[in-house]
């Protein structure tokens, strides 16, 4: 790989930004592709004419805003775009994948029925030891994990669901479809966490991965009819907000 691109060292924009700039036009302009390997830390040393640890700061950037990733002894490769959701309104994650053009899929891991107590009980507004079923999921879009949550829904609202219904069918779907339960409003909360063990095994990342952990209550008719934690990936996943 011989130098193409000089980078200006009398530029008061630093010798790193600017190969990460360069670096992120590549990929933004689909010069470099999903999933292509990008040239060696060595050749790209070679072809702007900069030091390793310039390079290296420039790659750990790009890793971290989510535009490549790293394979353990293979190099370093480029990342599919994150998935954007808009906070403006209602939504569901099946819906808002198949707009974006994602296949979206849920990986049932445990369904079974329990008991409201505690603080699950006053987000759903049931009296302590309330029957609700407890869905822990992984979701996924093109078969990619990127949310780990667990959903607890009122019992006496859908009685006869069962675990093959929430496998084969949105949530949202069973409550509008067959149960005449109209999910119309979500308040929701987030804050950033680490990833235990467990947790990150799940999502396919490091453990101790940074992830975005989200709570929300749905109401249907201003009746909570689930509470649902879910943890999403920072890597694959960003949320936009639009200010008026």
């Amino acid at each position: 790989m011989t130098p193409k691109t000089v980078l200006d060292e009398r530029s008061p924009m630093s010798l790193y930004y600017q190969l990460k700039t360069i670096l992120a036009d590549k990929i933004h302009s689909g010069q470099w592709k999903v999933n292509d390997r990008i040239p060696t830390e060595r050749e790209l040393c070679d072809a702007y004419g900069v030091s390793r640890a310039t390079v290296r700061l420039a790659l750990g950037e790009l890793e971290n805003e989510g535009l490549l990733y790293r394979k353990q002894g293979k190099g370093t490769f480029v990342a599919a775009p994150k998935i954007e959701q808009l906070l403006s309104g209602f939504y569901s994650f099946t819906d808002e994948m198949k707009k974006q053009g994602y296949n979206p899929s849920t990986r049932i891991i445990s369904f079974r029925k329990g008991k409201a107590l505690d603080e699950i009980a006053q987000f759903l507004d049931l009296p302590e030891g309330a029957d609700i079923f407890i869905i822990r999921r992984l979701r996924l879009a093109d078969e990619q994990p990127v949310i780990l949550e667990v959903s607890y829904v009122p019992y006496e609202i859908c009685p006869t669901l069962t675990e093959r219904d929430v496998k084969e069918h949105a949530l949202y779907d069973l409550f509008r479809e067959r149960y005449n339960v109209f999910p119309s409003k979500a308040q929701e909360s987030f804050e950033a966490v680490l990833a235990d063990a467990k947790e990150a095994d799940y999502l396919g990342i490091p453990h101790g991965s940074p992830v975005l952990r989200l709570e929300r209550i749905t109401y249907a008719f201003d009746r909570p009819v689930e509470y649902n934690v879910g943890l999403i990936r920072g890597d694959r996943y960003k949320y936009k907000v639009i200010l008026t």
